[in-house]
């Protein structure tokens, strides 16, 4: 399995919490039409959707519009949640659906984003907080713009469920709900994502990862009869 940048933890399901009912009442006052209850969540998650955003699609050049676009959609969904997730788990789902269009949209694009600017906004922290030996340092970041350039030629589907597992740590049960498909499909989508991934990178001059196999991917390559 890679691991790229950063994985998390986190569950759909996890038990409620004193943060969850906090949001609750603000979802609640949302609804109700509160503006005030509006700006609280927008500026509450405006800085988490920016950064959801900007690890997905690499590139700043139009985030403040996906952002934007995120909690459009987010404000004209609210009167259909009805806390299956975390609140937070739900304005996800929108960036990857968000992400996932705008991907789309463009066959192939050059990497505007700097390894370094992907990992600050999946830590949270600056890179200068954690100090590392200069050439370690440049050999973790040629294995990730290597990585991050393979990732851009993968179709939008395969990318999206790839980057949520191997970089988010996402298990298949929560990305089959930020992709809105069910485990089975994601399954099979990763083992063929992972299988392009290693092919392109093999094929990129600079040696090739440890090849995926289906133990590995966990998955049964009859499920959807080929490729996603």
């Amino acid at each position: 399995m890679l691991h790229l940048v950063v994985r998390k933890s986190g569950r759909v399901d996890d038990g409620p919490t004193a943060a969850d009912l906090d949001e609750t009442e603000l979802v609640r006052r949302c609804k109700a039409g509160e503006r005030a209850a509006q700006d609280e969540l927008y500026h509450r998650f405006r800085r988490v959707v920016a950064a959801n955003l900007f690890r997905v699609i690499g590139d700043r050049g139009e985030l403040d519009d996906l952002v934007q676009e995120v909690f459009i959609i987010a404000f004209r969904g609210l009167a259909t949640f009805r806390h299956e997730a975390r609140l937070g788990t739900w304005l996800y789902r929108i960036c990857v659906n968000v992400a996932l269009g705008r991907i789309r949209t463009r066959a192939r694009r050059p990497v505007t984003a700097s390894v370094a600017d992907l990992e600050q906004a999946a830590h949270g922290a600056s890179l200068a907080d954690r100090p590392e030996a200069p050439d370690r340092a440049v050999e973790r970041r040629q294995v990730h713009e290597r990585i991050y350039r393979a990732l851009d030629q993968l179709a939008p589907k395969k990318r999206i469920v790839l980057y949520l597992h191997e970089i988010e740590g996402r298990d298949l049960k929560e990305i089959a709900y930020l992709v809105d498909s069910n485990a089975v499909t994601v399954r099979t989508r990763l083992f063929y994502a992972r299988r392009e991934l290693y092919r392109i990178l093999a094929a990129d001059g600079g040696g090739a990862l440890p090849a995926s196999t289906d133990a590995d991917a966990g998955v049964d390559t009859d499920d959807e009869g080929g490729p996603p």
